[in-house]
């Protein structure tokens, strides 16, 4: 089984570097809008840490939090905001081949549809951010936790990886909607959109809404949980419902994922 299990490993990262490859080279080939793209990006990103940084000169805490903390929470959303982007890109891709059909082809090639819709066209530009945004987010960590320990490390890396997991399903969730509606653009806007809300602690809202947007739709599960390990604030039980959501989340998307193929009829029907 272990065999296998390696076998499958090495098939799946031999193809997705093949998918790298070309686009990369697809990527190449519109250097102008590969630049400006990867400019906005960085703008966008630099824009809002100016912002906290300015409040960092005006205001002691928000929501209970220092700036520092807040940065935190902001440098963890950024995190998977990137690495997500990084390699599920393909996701936007999918409303237009299922409108040509070239989605038949997916369905009979021997890999997984679900992989080659996801990890089909990763972004580059993304890569480019995250390198430095890794660099930067390891050092302002350990300067602005000093007394930070391993502990707080593991977990804080096992619930970063759980947020990535609870991000996978939500793509996977639209994945679906574009298979039975042949539309994505609208579904990920409104997903990243709800994401962005995780570039804050939750506490900055109100209940019903906190509660809403950390159980019901994970944003707080799958942005803050991970923050608050870090800095110490989160209980055994917090973090076990945490997974346990995160796992959950991730088998329904599944199980909508094998639904929706059920009802694809391709573009010949």
């Amino acid at each position: 089984m272990g065999d296998n299990m390696f076998t499958t490993l090495k098939k799946y990262t031999t193809i997705w570097l093949t998918f790298a490859k070309y686009e990369l080279l697809n990527q190449f080939s519109t250097k102008t809008s590969m630049i400006f793209f990867f400019i906005g990006k960085v703008i966008r990103f630099l824009s809002f840490f100016v912002i906290l940084l300015l409040l960092k000169n005006n205001t002691k805490s928000i929501a209970g939090y220092t700036i520092d903390e807040a940065l935190i929470f902001y440098l963890t959303f950024n995190y998977i905001d990137v690495i997500t982007q990084m390699f599920l890109r393909g996701v936007y891709m999918l409303s237009g081949k299922v409108r040509s059909g070239e989605f038949d082809f997916f369905l009979i090639r021997p890999i997984s549809p679900l992989f080659r819709s996801l990890a089909g066209s990763p972004d580059f530009n993304d890569v480019l951010l995250f390198i430095p945004l890794t660099i930067f987010s390891a050092w302002y960590i350990t300067v602005a936790l000093p007394n930070l320990t391993l502990q707080h490390v593991m977990l804080y890396l096992l619930l970063l990886a759980n947020g990535l997991l609870i991000s996978l399903a939500f793509h996977i969730f639209v994945l679906c909607v574009g298979i039975v509606s042949t539309e994505v653009d609208n579904t990920i806007m409104l997903y990243r959109d709800l994401s962005k809300m995780g570039q804050f602690p939750m506490e900055i809202y109100r209940e019903p809404l906190r509660g809403i947007i950390t159980f019901v739709i994970p944003v707080g599960i799958m942005m803050s949980v991970p923050a608050k390990v870090l800095l110490g604030l989160s209980s055994g039980s917090l973090i076990i419902v945490a997974i346990g959501i995160g796992v959950l989340v991730f088998c329904l998307s599944l199980l909508a994922w094998n639904q929706a193929l059920k009802k694809y009829t391709s573009a010949s029907s």
